[in-house]
């Protein structure tokens, strides 16, 4: 799991919730039946292992529910995080906090602040007064096995935490407590895969690099930024761009490394994406196209707008207006004709597909396309988001609801949907023919 604001990866909501209306949230379940009373909602970024926290309008109180709507464990807590490893951090009414596992039950004492597990390990902190807070970590047992002493701390990641044992010095510690790499950093984040980014001194400047696992550094602390790409054993290093002529901040200019800090291009990018199905996405001076993990140029840069593969295609518009899907030799294997204006004349790229079907816009409308490029649901929304957990979220006249893969509504009706006359070929692309059987 890796860094979010809460300490870890969570997942998309598990149930589908319109909040058209502040306070006035309403949860559904799948079916369309509406879960709890109006002003209950689920806590954005509180899903994971399976639970969803939702908190009571009447109330306000937080507990957890199922995919089915089901309350797992009753609200009775003033603020709930997601689970991880089995656990949960919890804020009880009285501001303190503790860790429950999956049936509600507390495990282990009470602490001033508390954070998600990663790798058998969760910070607690104890307020000291002031601003003073001290860090320390439990175990899944609820045992405090490291003492709450650094001042500052990071989860575990590759076995190591970095600790801060001053007002400046950030070191590494196992999951012991002991110090495996002294504390001399000015700044230090997480480890992946054996690397992690640091900076010799305090705030922005030319003082980043990566370290080993033994606090080695294998990428000189010469760069403004140092950042993981995603899953791909690949780091971005960055500087301004020192040819910036413009108005405005100056973007980043970055280059690809390997672990061992070998660059594996002398390319340089002001856009380095996330890879996907083995390609990266990458943009220089307004052009975008994709690398391999070995830094080879696989699609040339002569798109305005890429986004990242996914089943197999990728979203590319060569113009910035008309998005279509590309394969990996650049190809557009849908063509590209579809719009990108979303409600408010913003511009939205189309996709990405999920279970063969994209989100994609045609005349200020949007709809789903298939494979094929055929409107598996025809442009009919004021716009349109992915799917996942079996849904997507879609703009009605009414406010935000969301549909099933087959089209069906789950949380609105039909009456909400604007009247929109579809033609045969919408953008030029036929409506899909449906199983009626």
């Amino acid at each position: 799991m890796d860094s979010s604001a809460v300490g870890v990866e969570t997942a998309s909501d598990l149930l589908p919730q319109r909040c058209d209306e502040p306070g006035k949230c309403r949860i559904f379940d799948m079916n369309g039946r509406q879960i709890g009373a109006v002003g209950d909602f689920v806590v954005s970024g509180s899903s994971s292992e399976g639970l969803a926290a939702v908190r009571l309008g009447e109330t306000d109180l937080q507990g957890y529910m199922d995919a089915s709507g089901t309350w797992a464990i009753p609200p009775k807590f003033r603020r709930a995080g997601p689970f991880c490893e089995g656990r949960a951090a919890v804020q009880a009414v009285g501001d303190r906090w503790f860790y429950i596992d999956r049936e509600g039950k507390q495990v282990g004492d009470i602490w001033d602040g508390a954070e998600a597990f990663t790798e058998g390990r969760a910070m607690v902190s104890v307020f000291k007064g002031g601003d003073t807070w001290l860090h320390g970590f439990i175990d899944v047992t609820g045992k405090l096995v490291i003492p709450a002493k650094f001042p500052a701390a990071r989860l575990f990641s590759d076995g190591r935490a970095a600790v801060r044992v001053d007002d400046v010095k950030w070191g590494y510690i196992d999951r012991d407590g002991n110090v495996v790499i002294a504390p001399r950093f000015g700044e230090a984040e997480l480890f992946h895969a054996g690397r992690a980014g640091i900076r010799t001194s305090t705030g922005w400047a030319k003082n980043s690099g990566l370290i080993d696992e033994t606090g080695k550094l294998v990428v000189e602390a010469r760069y403004e930024q140092v950042s993981k790409v995603a899953d791909a054993d690949l780091w971005r290093v960055s500087i301004t761009d020192p040819s910036y002529r413009g108005k405005g901040e100056a973007p980043l200019l970055s280059q690809i490394v390997d672990r061992n800090g070998h660059l594996i291009s002398k390319d340089k990018f002001h856009h380095v994406g996330f890879p996907s199905e083995g390609l990266i996405d990458v943009c220089h001076a307004g052009k975008c196209g994709f690398v391999d993990a070995q830094g080879k140029i696989i699609v040339p840069l002569k798109f305005k707008y890429a986004e990242s593969f996914a089943e197999g295609l990728a979203a590319a518009a060569l113009d910035g207006n008309k998005y279509g899907f590309i394969d990996r030799t650049g190809k557009f294997a849908i063509p590209a004709r579809y719009d990108s204006l979303g409600p408010n004349d913003e511009h939205f790229s189309a996709g990405p597909f999920v279970n063969a079907i994209a989100p994609a816009g045609c005349g200020g409308r949007w709809g789903f396309i298939d494979k094929q490029g055929a409107w598996a649901i025809p442009p009919v929304y004021r716009f349109a988001r992915g799917f996942d957990n079996g849904f997507a979220e879609v703009q009605v006249k009414t406010g935000t609801g969301h549909i099933k893969p087959d089209g069906t509504a789950i949380d609105f009706h039909p009456d909400e949907v604007d009247t929109v006359s579809v033609p045969e070929r919408p953008c030029g692309a036929p409506l899909a023919k449906r199983d009626t059987k």
